[in-house]
């Protein structure tokens, strides 16, 4: 029996509400590969470890407005440590620190100023240039007036995501008292506000995926597909942060690269951000092409798209 008939057979037992899912993820994840994810979130790795402390150092600043810098600094470390382990938050903490402490009065406090904003943002646009190839865009326009463009759009998703950071502040202080009262009186409560945290955290994720894909591609997807692809994007993250925290703890990473290894188990986590991101994007776009061409529900071809 050859590859083609058994790619048929296997197709016959999927069942007929699940073909539709099935047929859009294996497009999806085709295109992800003709695109060259993998090496794409290598790029967005790459470039995020020069721009996680100014990006950290404006969320804090912004969070800190409102909850005050020190118990925003706390908070933000407290969950990074949560993701990568102590050592390598400690790595980030330091990082934060040298960045927070540097000269902020006169003009080199103006430039620096500046040179965390243009730091901070170079990662969004790494990640655009990447998102316009997975949605296989028009060559972009070059020039300043596509730099500037492509410079605000980063700034004000950096404005964005400090914003998110408040909300998440606020949701996880509330969760967390919550749940500090309702244990003294029903101590299997703390499950459940467990699970809501878990919820509640998932749907930030969701709208910070959903404003990167709506708002950074050149020409994004709608709506509806957008939804569909950051859903996807915040569960997998949700759920794979716990596989991927248990890999790089029994795996030694960071022992195994002496002096270097906060930094390596750190630019693992954004590899792993950035692929579940890509995919993401990679099945919005596909439902938003079987959406506009009505494509047939059949089983796509290895290495091909539907």
């Amino acid at each position: 029996m050859d590859a083609q008939a058994l790619q048929q057979r296997a197709w016959s037992l999927v069942p007929r509400r699940l073909r539709r899912p099935t047929s859009l993820t294996f497009t999806a994840v085709n295109a992800w590969l003709d695109e060259q994810g993998p090496q794409l979130g290598a790029s967005i790795a790459f470039y995020s470890m020069f721009a996680i402390a100014p990006l950290l150092v404006l969320v804090i600043t912004i969070a800190g407005a409102v909850f005050g810098a020190e118990a925003a600094r706390g908070q933000i470390v407290q969950e990074i440590e949560g993701l990568v382990g102590r050592t390598a938050a400690q790595s980030i903490e330091a990082m934060i620190e040298s960045s927070w402490r540097s000269d902020r009065s006169g003009l080199a406090g103006t430039l620096g100023v500046i040179a965390l904003l243009v730091g901070a943002s170079g990662v969004f646009v790494a990640l655009r240039n990447a998102l316009n190839r997975l949605g296989r865009l028009k060559e972009t326009p070059s020039g300043i007036g596509a730099f500037v463009r492509a410079r605000l759009v980063a700034f004000a998703l950096v404005l964005g995501f400090g914003f998110l950071s408040i909300v998440s502040l606020v949701f996880s202080a509330a969760l967390a008292a919550l749940g500090a009262y309702l244990s003294r009186l029903y101590p299997p409560a703390e499950a459940l506000i467990a699970a809501l945290d878990l919820v509640v955290s998932t749907l930030v994720l969701s709208f910070a995926f959903a404003a990167l894909l709506r708002w950074l591609p050149d020409e994004p997807p709608g709506w509806h597909s957008v939804l569909v692809g950051s859903v996807v994007s915040a569960v997998l993250f949700a759920f794979g942060k716990h596989l991927i925290g248990l890999y790089l703890g029994r795996a030694s990473v960071s022992s195994g690269y002496g002096a270097a290894g906060s930094f390596v188990v750190v630019m693992l986590w954004v590899y792993y951000a950035s692929q579940i991101l890509l995919l993401g994007a990679a099945l919005a776009w596909t439902v938003d092409g079987a959406r506009d061409d009505n494509t047939p529900q059949g089983m796509p071809a290895p290495g091909g798209r539907a």
